[in-house]
């Protein structure tokens, strides 16, 4: 259960678009931040295998992030 709905906005693809923050996003947008920070750190450190890792983090987690709150929590793809 989200804990902000904006009710349906419109539909892209087959997929209904609503925004709706739940604690999972929260999270994963938590996670993605910290990614962030990692990656400056690792960028500064010149830390190559670090950089990817952080890079994968920050995409991964701030995709998912962002897509759990443009699809009202969790995505329903299976149509």
């Amino acid at each position: 259960m989200p804990f902000i709905d904006t009710g349906e906005l419109f539909e892209i693809g087959g997929i209904t678009i609503h925004i709706g923050v739940n604690a999972f996003s929260v999270l994963m947008l938590m996670i993605a931040i910290v990614g962030v920070w990692g990656l400056v750190a690792a960028v500064k450190n010149r830390n190559l295998l670090a950089v990817l890792f952080s890079f994968a983090t920050v995409i991964t987690f701030g995709f998912f992030a962002i897509a759990t709150i443009f699809t009202y929590g969790y995505p329903d793809l299976a149509r």
